[in-house]
């Protein structure tokens, strides 16, 4: 398999799977390389997986720890089984957290080893790459290696149009609000050395299901190394890609994006609200196109934009308490309250500046008064409906 560096130009393609320059690599005191299996109702994968892991490291000194969040069909207890005859597999179940991030964090505050890798538990990361991910760090001197579909002789496998759209969009999307270099950011499976999981480790945000974002993109810039490997099919349980899912990576980037000054709830609460700005913007036109215009027209495209930021702030900005059903009706009868609110304030400010700040009624200082005004809305808006509205507090 072809390694890729940062700067996307392919180094040498090495026949073995690891570094052989430093001989022996099992007589050491601490393991080279310890690899973390967050598990979540993966009973029928583990002991599959487990044994690949064996094979592909058997020359490598390694440990493994499954960190499961007390999966309802026992994964815990099957790796714990398998653990009295592997003196060098441990298991952690948490029974008080949940989440891949959070698992993946609690397997590497556990972990000896100089280097830390992550793979998926369902058998669509290729664990025979792992010794290439640990010679990429250990004898190349990256400080992340990710096992990457985009890298040379990587591929997405059996994945269908819509997933590739998916992973598509989401690389994308992180490579342009993050500014990494890395093709593909999405990925699960990756290794990071020691040292840049010390520095970075109580700055990391452990939400969501991809870890890998909050390694490249938090602290310094690091060596980043790409090798490909073909995602495989799974073979047992189902696929953990939901909206919620998406959701949280949208979330996540827009956190990672936003830094510590912006909130990514209150940042996807803006973007909802400029893409509402447009809708009524739209409908407005529509209206004028067909002829139809009167202040009944006027409050129409409102109506249709408060919808329209009601149904995309329920499913996005506060998706972890949605409204459904009933409750979404209510929701909706709330946010037009909330949206009134902030219809008064954005007209009250825009007049006030006007008449007592900028003292004239040029192009460019109503201008700035509405865009004040909007502002101030804004995040009146925001606080209100996620305090009343939906009752999402804290931020």
């Amino acid at each position: 398999m072809e390694r890729t560096s940062t700067a996307g130009e392919p180094t040498a393609h090495r026949s073995a799977r690891y570094d052989r320059r430093t001989g022996d690599r099992r007589d050491v005191e601490s393991p080279l390389v310890s690899v973390i299996i967050p598990t979540y109702n993966e009973a029928d994968n583990v002991p599959i997986l487990v044994r690949r892991i064996e094979k592909a490291l058997a020359d490598l000194d390694y440990e493994i720890i499954v960190v499961d969040d007390d999966s309802p069909d026992l994964t815990w207890h099957v790796a714990d089984e398998l653990a009295r005859a592997q003196p060098r597999l441990s298991v952690i179940r948490r029974t008080d957290a949940r989440g891949l991030s959070s698992a993946v964090m609690a397997g590497f505050a556990q972990a000896k080893g100089r280097t830390l890798a992550v793979l998926d538990a369902d058998l669509q990361h290729d664990e025979r790459i792992l010794p290439d991910l640990v010679s990429a760090i250990v004898d190349d001197g990256a400080q992340i290696a990710v096992g990457s579909r985009e890298a040379p002789g990587g591929s997405y496998g059996d994945f269908g149009p819509w997933r590739r759209t998916i992973s598509w969009g989401g690389a994308r999307m992180a490579q342009l609000m993050l500014r990494t270099p890395v093709n593909d950011p999405m990925s699960g499976f990756f290794a990071v050395d020691r040292s840049r999981y010390e520095e970075v480790a109580d700055k990391v945000n452990p939400k969501g299901f991809k870890i890998l974002l909050e390694f490249l993109a938090t602290g310094s810039t690091p060596r980043v190394t790409e090798i490909g490997f073909a995602f495989g099919q799974r073979l047992h349980g189902a696929t953990k890609l939901t909206g919620s899912v998406v959701v949280a990576y949208l979330m996540a980037l827009l956190e990672l994006a936003g830094g510590r000054f912006v909130t990514a709830r209150f940042s996807a609460y803006a973007i909802v609200g400029l893409s509402g700005v447009a809708v009524r913007a739209t409908a407005l036109g529509v209206f004028i196109i067909s002829g139809v215009t009167n202040p009944v027209t006027w409050w129409l495209a409102i109506e249709v934009a408060i919808i329209w930021n009601y149904w995309w702030n329920n499913r996005f900005t506060f998706n972890a308490y949605r409204h459904r059903g009933v409750h979404a009706l209510s929701g909706l009868v709330k946010f037009h309250a909330v949206a009134a609110h902030g219809l008064l304030v954005a007209t009250a400010t825009e007049r006030f500046l006007i008449a007592n700040v900028f003292g004239d009624a040029s192009l460019i200082a109503e201008g700035a008064a509405v865009l004040i005004g909007l502002g101030l809305a804004t995040v009146g808006n925001y606080h209100l409906n996620r305090s009343f509205t939906w009752d999402a507090l804290p931020a």
